[in-house]
């Protein structure tokens, strides 16, 4: 009995067994034959993704991971959204077989050197859109990318104004409506990964361009996100070298979903926002941003290697940033200037690309910003520097106070005076050099497209008064 029982059962378990793998072998060849078949007929039933999707190779496997190749997704009027040229995705195979489609269904995406294009709106809500035709400029070198539309000698006003044309201009090449994804009442637990992708993100009238775009996101809407992306060359409102992104979006607030983000740019081009049409240094920023996705804010740290602005050259220069969505405010910035070291605070607005510098140097030796006046002396000065988003319309002022010196070989107690620059204007006024024995005053120096113009010069002895005065011819 005992012996039929142990036969019996090694009989039972190899049937089983073998049942397993024909079973196993059944669904493979239902998978691998019939693909295709099961991919279009789920696009179909699908309602996340308006419009229609096609592949032209589809290759599934056993275990739910499918790999596609030539994936296109057209709008309802025909206009191509998306374009993979190939890709991989995993399913739970059991919703495939029993033809139980739904929006959790989809385990993991990835898509591979594909340009994609996302409108975010103010809560952050994501759509797919069609790409710009700036899309393409992605590949090409920093200096393309840069805006074509002048500001110079325009108000906030007026730049505003033109940047809703600009902006009207680009959603009018692209679809009609941003409501291709429709995610409402839905769940999504999946991984999302695009691999060395080109991103085009719209977002608060801002119009940003990715390279090399590497994504992971995994995405639980009854909890939260994880985000880690990383990408080449950017362009759009900003010009760069990198972004770096981590952190994560919590879906269980009451509202909007609150976000805790850490986000880094890289060799940022001065230039492109609007900081000056030559100003080309590299500026590293970043950020920590909480707060709803809708209304999000942060802290953060800047750093430039160098910064060459009128009259000035910084190096090292560092300091703290704080961000509310309009404006980038920077505060406790410090920088080495001639030897000496300024301290500075500002504010950058996002929309006019307007922003101003307050700061106080120490320390400035003359012979280094000043090498061929024959000048030597250490000089402290407080300046603001305000702009308009060019050279032009640059200008700056301040006082300066110097300590002993010499004028090639003549020496000094102190220099001050007051002082105003603008583009090719550099004014001086209520100037005085004191000497040993005497102080040279004058109330106006001003050089002008090169020009030298002077008011008299007046001689004052210890006591105050005038011993001479000399008239600038």
């Amino acid at each position: 009995m005992l012996i039929w029982l142990r036969t019996h059962w090694k009989k039972l378990l190899s049937g089983l067994f073998l049942a397993i793998i024909i079973i196993a072998f059944l669904v493979l060849e239902f998978f691998s034959r019939g693909a295709a078949a099961i991919f279009n007929q789920a696009m179909m039933e699908q309602d996340m993704l308006k419009g229609e999707i096609t592949a032209e190779k589809i290759i599934a496997h056993i275990n739910g991971h499918v790999e596609f190749s030539q994936l296109q997704w057209h709008d309802p009027n025909g206009r191509l959204i998306l374009y993979v040229p190939e890709g991989s995705f995993d399913v739970r195979p059991w919703d495939i077989i029993t033809g139980h489609i739904k929006s959790t269904t989809m385990q993991e995406l990835v898509i591979r050197d594909a340009a994609v294009a996302i409108h975010l709106g103010d809560d952050m809500s994501v759509d797919f859109v069609r790409t710009s035709p700036d899309m393409h400029k992605v590949k090409e070198k920093d200096e393309d990318w840069q805006e074509k539309v002048s500001l110079v000698g325009k108000s906030a006003e007026e730049r505003k104004r033109i940047g809703e044309r600009r902006r009207k201009r680009q959603a009018e090449r692209m679809a009609k409506q941003w409501s291709n994804f429709d995610r409402e009442e839905k769940k999504i637990r999946m991984k999302l990964k695009f691999e060395n992708c080109r991103l085009e993100v719209f977002h608060k009238d801002r119009h940003y361009l990715l390279s090399k775009a590497n994504l992971l996101a995994d995405i639980n809407t009854d909890d939260d996100m994880i985000l880690d992306v990383s990408t080449g060359h950017f362009g759009g409102t900003m010009i760069g070298n990198g972004v770096k992104l981590k952190g994560k979006v919590d879906f269980n607030a009451a509202e909007v979903p609150m976000a805790d983000l850490h986000i880094s740019f890289l060799d940022v081009d001065l230039s492109s926002m609007g900081m000056g049409i030559n100003l080309h240094d590299k500026l590293i920023f970043e950020t920590h941003l909480t707060g709803p996705l809708s209304d999000i804010h942060g802290e953060g740290t800047l750093y430039m290697e160098e910064l060459h602005i009128p009259a000035l050259d910084f190096k090292g220069v560092s300091g703290k940033i704080h961000y509310d969505g309009e404006k980038l405010i920077f505060n406790d910035v410090l920088a080495s200037v001639y030897d000496g070291q300024l301290a500075a605070n500002g504010e950058y607005d996002l929309d006019t690309r307007y922003y101003f510098i307050d700061g106080k140097g120490t320390d400035l030796d003359t012979t280094k910003a000043l090498p061929n006046s024959n000048l030597s002396c250490k000089v402290d000065l407080d300046i603001h520097l305000e702009s308009k988003g060019s050279g032009r319309e640059t200008t700056s002022y301040g006082s300066l106070c110097s300590g002993e010196g010499h004028y090639q070989i003549w020496p000094f107690k102190r220099i001050s005076g007051n002082f105003e620059q603008g583009y090719r204007d550099l004014h001086f006024t209520d100037v005085a050099i004191e000497f040993a024995g005497f102080t040279v005053y004058t109330d106006g120096l001003r050089i002008k497209n090169g020009k030298l113009s002077l008011q008299p010069i007046r001689f004052h002895d210890t006591a105050g008064n005038v011993i001479a005065v000399y008239e600038h011819q």
